[in-house]
């Protein structure tokens, strides 16, 4: 498999056809600049972030427009409420992973944006826009481990993982969360598999890694058990990471891994027949502009997907556009993915999950 960053072919999504709003959709008054907007997003530190950087600022700036933020666990769940609401959406903007986001397109649940009223559409970074319009990236990411003083030496590859002095140590997430799925990923393609092909060299490296996973399913998160002690190692996103780690003291820090990695993308999505379109569309201009953008870097690490955003330097040096982290970015088309999201996750819960 070809080691490269991301093209922007591989971002392209399968979209449903667009329809136009719902009778059935709560009543709201909407326009571009006023209205009242429900976003979905990630609760926690992200939820806590993106109000300071990008919310508030918003509100000032059009202080007719009203914005309720609903805290989500993770992508999957996001998707779960997003679906069992289709037929009376309750949500105007969706923040999620690209692969729960191409699920979402395929199942009708989002609708393209008009270039007309989010004009910041043109300078997206080409590895972040989807086909026709539907919701580019909003934050690029990248996988890295967090560990603490037990673990000594610093770890230079994911190998350190299996290590059996870590034996009921290690937290990793496990699929549906892309955190697995991503790590499954990285060890079938060392393997030499084609995870286009089949998973199960991946899946193998797993249980292996088994004996020595404290938990698949962190609470309250990794962060928190690797800072306590209570684990060790982990594998985690490094926007969060680094903002922990800054946290922390000095107790957990962060490792990009001498290793091949994956390139995250989180999406921001108009949902389809949404209450209030045109102001949900002011949004999200404003969340891609240059300004927003970088904010939200320097508050949290996330890369800039708008080509024009200019973060400061230090920032962005711990981000997932620093060229020394992005050297070995495995190319994966997150389509694939998430057309195997549900055979994958069966197949966690069968050979790993199980033993």
């Amino acid at each position: 498999m070809k080691i490269t960053p991301w093209a922007s072919g591989l971002l392209v999504l399968a979209v449903a056809a667009v329809g136009g709003c719902s009778n059935d959709s709560p009543a709201t008054n909407d326009s571009a600049d006023a209205g009242t907007i429900t976003v979905k997003g990630y609760s926690g530190v992200f939820e806590d972030s993106f109000k300071k950087a990008v919310i508030e600022p918003f509100q000032k700036k059009f202080p007719n427009i009203h914005v309720n933020y609903i805290g989500s666990g993770n992508s999957a769940e996001n998707l779960a409420s997003l679906r069992a609401a289709k037929s009376r959406p309750d949500t105007d903007v969706s923040i999620l992973d690209i692969s729960a986001a191409d699920t979402a397109n395929k199942s009708g649940i989002f609708q393209a944006l008009d270039p007309a009223k989010v004009p910041n559409l043109a300078d997206i970074d080409p590895r972040g826009k989807a086909a026709d319009n539907f919701g580019p990236a909003l934050t690029f990411d990248s996988l890295v481990l967090i560990y603490n003083d037990s673990v000594n030496p610093a770890p230079a590859k994911w190998e350190s993982l299996w290590d059996p002095k870590y034996k009921g140590k290690v937290v990793v997430t496990a699929q549906p969360d892309i955190q697995g799925t991503s790590l499954m990923l990285i060890e079938n393609q060392k393997a030499g598999g084609d995870y286009t092909k089949s998973v199960d060299p991946g899946v193998k490296r797993l249980k292996e890694l088994a004996p020595n996973v404290q938990t698949w399913a962190p609470q309250p998160d990794q962060y928190t058990l690797v800072q306590s002690g209570t684990a060790s190692l982990a594998i985690a996103w490094n926007a969060r990471a680094q903002y922990y780690a800054d946290k922390s003291q000095g107790k957990m820090k962060v490792a990009t891994v001498d290793d091949d990695t994956i390139f995250q993308i989180n999406t921001i999505n108009l949902v389809k027949d949404s209450p209030s379109p045109a102001a949900a569309q002011t949004f999200i201009n404003y969340a891609l502009s240059p300004e927003s953008q970088a904010t939200f870097t320097d508050t949290m690490f996330y890369a800039p997907t708008n080509t024009k955003a200019k973060p400061s330097a230090e920032a962005l040096a711990r981000t997932a556009l620093n060229p020394q982290r992005t050297a070995n970015i495995l190319t994966v088309d997150w389509t694939k993915v998430a057309a195997n999201r549900e055979a994958w996750t069966q197949l966690w819960r069968r050979e790993i999950l199980a033993g």
